[in-house]
């Protein structure tokens, strides 16, 4: 009888204990259910009396340290996970968990070597790879991030190492670029107009300045341009554009030049610019202002700018829709203009009230992480005298170096 009374007293606390283990398990799956739907607190109630009554278990333990990061109570997070990541073993996924809780922080110091601690576990972990070379690009030790993704083994073309080269390739202080212009037309055609610039730019902690040399090539005759911009930042994210230039001629660009415009963004989605473009011909002077507002929504962007002769009273008109690549800095930008709009630095004092429409598409690409081409295409249907259109194409290619 005492066996039988033993052996049924055995068998009811084996079923106890396994009841409480699948009720354990059944309570993590829920807390794990409810911090997916970001409803932390409840996850945590549901965890934190399986963290008291489990303590050796470091899964239980481990999720707890997440489910507090998640909820960027970072300093309990920590306190849970730090002594199965510093130990003489740690747990991978400690280790794991407490990366991410330094990387959030902006502990770019910490997060590194803590990752250097789980390669060793693990060399080829992409994800630990990726944060570390994005912590070296924070700290601007940009040629270690850039050796420790080519040194990997693992696949170093994703987007997330893409992503990291370009924020790198950004941060470049120096470019040249070359543009050549083609400008022609039909039914009445005329000669075609030739223009090209090459120019060198700098970048300072906030500011850049550009230097950019003109030709133009009209008929038989050839006048040379040079002009500077200069771009200051400021703390509120906005920025000042001036321009200034002079010539050696008179006629295919203006004796002289100057420009301003301020860029600012009051609304997380719209930017704004005002400014002004003054060009001093030897027989007239030429006022204009312009400004711009653009709607941001994500990859796209939709902006109209307006340019008002103040000489010659006219209004002009420019809507573009622009998309954007961030990652691979690739640009497709189409526009739609009417009126006399100045395409890039050209615009003449032979404007008159005349009718001018135009369609426009430009492109540009990154090739390798330094070297871009931009090529513009830009149709008009244009009233050259009053009543009479012809065509006129605008044909441009710009290449880029910086380094």
């Amino acid at each position: 009888m005492k066996y039988i009374y033993y052996s049924v007293l055995m068998l009811f606390i084996s079923s106890f204990a396994m009841a409480q283990e699948i009720n354990a398990e059944e309570i993590l799956a829920n807390a794990k259910r409810e911090a997916e739907k970001e409803n932390y607190d409840k996850a945590l109630s549901l965890i934190e009396p399986l963290r008291a009554k489990f303590p050796a278990d470091e899964d239980i333990q481990i999720f707890s340290g997440r489910v507090y990061s998640w909820k960027k109570e970072y300093k309990t997070a920590l306190k849970i996970l730090a002594p199965l990541a510093d130990r003489n073993n740690p747990n991978p996924e400690a280790l794991q968990a407490i990366i991410n809780v330094y990387f959030w922080t902006q502990d770019y110091e910490k997060c590194i070597a803590y990752c250097d601690k789980y390669l060793a576990i693990d060399s080829k972990s992409a994800d630990i790879i990726q944060i570390k070379a994005a912590c070296l690009e924070k700290l601007n030790r940009d040629q270690e991030a850039l050796e420790l993704i080519e040194k990997s083994s693992v696949d170093n073309s994703t987007q997330v190492f893409r992503g990291i080269r370009t924020l790198i390739g950004r941060k470049a202080k120096n470019a040249v670029s070359a543009s050549y212009l083609n400008v022609s037309t039909s039914e009445p055609g005329q000669s075609p107009l030739h223009y090209g610039y090459v120019e060198y730019s700098h970048k300072f902690s906030k500011s850049a300045i550009v230097g950019r040399a003109n030709i133009g090539n009209v008929s038989t005759e050839t006048q040379m341009l040079f002009e500077t911009d200069f771009y200051q930042t400021f703390s509120n994210k906005s920025y000042l554009y001036a321009n200034a230039g002079f010539s050696t001629g008179e006629t295919i660009f203006p004796v002289a030049k100057a420009g301003l415009e301020y860029y600012f963004a009051p609304q997380k989605k719209f930017d704004f610019s005002l400014g002004a473009r003054f060009m001093h011909f030897e027989s007239d002077d030429i006022t204009l202002l312009t400004g711009q507002i653009a709607y941001n929504a994500g990859i796209y962007s939709f902006a109209y700018r307006p340019y008002y002769d103040t000489s010659n009273e006219l209004f002009s008109h420019v809507l573009s829709v622009q998309r954007t690549n961030e990652e691979k800095e690739r640009i497709i930008r189409l526009e739609l203009q009417y009126g006399n709009v100045p395409y890039l630095y050209l615009y003449n004092n032979f404007t008159q009230p005349l009718k001018a429409y135009r369609a426009g598409i430009q492109y540009q690409h990154r090739f390798g992480d330094s070297f871009f081409v931009l090529p513009v295409f830009l149709y008009e249907r244009e009233e050259y005298i009053p009543g009479e259109y012809r065509n006129r194409f605008n044909v441009q290619f710009i290449v880029t170096k910086r380094f």
